[in-house]
């Protein structure tokens, strides 16, 4: 870590911390677009000078900056260290989990796990996921990710950060516990980890806001918290590396394992949102979304979801022709 990059973080945190309320309000002023484009700019020139930088503290950039600003994370997600070469995501039948780069884990400067401020929550999930804990815990960790209701901001019922939080450690940890292994896939379905995300994404509380699905269509009521964990996810599908590796191993054994259509609209629109925005775009969510088009295992052209209207499959065949 190079000096000042720490007086930098904190800044860049209380920056991203302030632009938050203008989008909660919806239409911004001019000021506030001013704004906004002020630090989309900020954010390029770290991205072209200084993309250790964004690459090491990304979980805590990604965790403040606003929800609505996809165009933001994707530049801080963007980034990787420039003694990496990106290999072609475009490349037919190459098996990326085979990639060299995809091995080392990643340096993280963020300090996640201090977000997760319950101590016993924390260790209880350290045991689960070791394999020391009940599977009535995972009841308990459910629970435990939602808002109390007088909480700030009002209307939210899960607390987004603990659920990056807790995402980010059960991904950590499960890659630590593949590499400790010697010889076994660093993916392994019936790991703690995977199994501990997959009942979350099943068992959250069918409550929800009201946003438009997909961008041409008319209103749908999705799941808050499935839409939050899966968002949760994609913010670690970036350069090839281990926990890039993990996650999005994880996306796709999802979208196949849960047997509910819906769940994988929302899965598509999470991805799908990623690339309705100016590039640059994130290696590992491109490698992700590019597998789920073309993979035949996948079946994805066929769901019921990708035919509800033209305007979608034009949409969703525009997007994957010009990844």
């Amino acid at each position: 870590m190079f000096q000042g990059w720490g007086a930098l973080h904190k800044h860049l945190l209380s920056l991203f911390k302030f632009l938050g309320p203008f989008f909660r309000e919806g239409d911004l002023q001019i000021a506030e677009r001013d704004l906004y484009r002020g630090v989309l700019r900020i954010l390029l020139v770290l991205l072209h000078d200084f993309p250790d930088f964004l690459s090491e503290y990304y979980f805590t950039l990604c965790d403040t900056i606003p929800p609505q600003c996809i165009q933001l994370r994707n530049i801080v997600l963007s980034a990787f260290p420039a003694t990496i070469i990106l290999p072609d995501p475009h490349l037919p039948g190459v098996d990326f989990d085979t990639l060299p780069e995809m091995g080392p884990i990643p340096p993280i400067l963020s300090d996640f796990a201090s977000l997760i401020r319950s101590n016993e929550l924390r260790v209880q999930l350290d045991q689960y996921l070791l394999g020391r804990g009940s599977p009535a815990f995972l009841s308990q960790l459910k629970d435990a990710l939602k808002n109390p209701p007088n909480a700030e901001p009002v209307g939210e019922a899960y607390n987004l950060s603990l659920i990056n939080a807790v995402i980010m450690l059960i991904g950590v940890s499960s890659v630590a516990q593949a590499k400790a292994r010697n010889g076994s896939p660093l993916f392994v379905a019936s790991d703690p980890g995977p199994v501990a995300v997959q009942y979350l994404v099943c068992n959250l509380d069918v409550e929800g806001m009201r946003f438009s699905l997909w961008p041409t269509l008319s209103t749908y009521v999705v799941f808050l918290g499935q839409h939050s964990i899966l968002s949760s996810i994609v913010l670690h599908l970036r350069y090839p590396n281990a926990h890039t590796h993990w996650f999005c191993s994880l996306i796709l054994h999802l979208f196949l394992e849960v047997k509910d259509d819906r769940f994988r609209e929302v899965v598509s629109k999470v991805l799908l949102e990623r690339f309705i925005v100016h590039r640059p775009h994130p290696w590992g969510a491109l490698v992700t979304f590019i597998e789920l088009l073309r993979n035949t295992k996948y079946d994805f052209w066929s769901k019921e979801f990708v035919r509800i209207s033209p305007e979608v499959t034009m949409l969703l065949e525009s997007v994957g022709h010009n990844l």
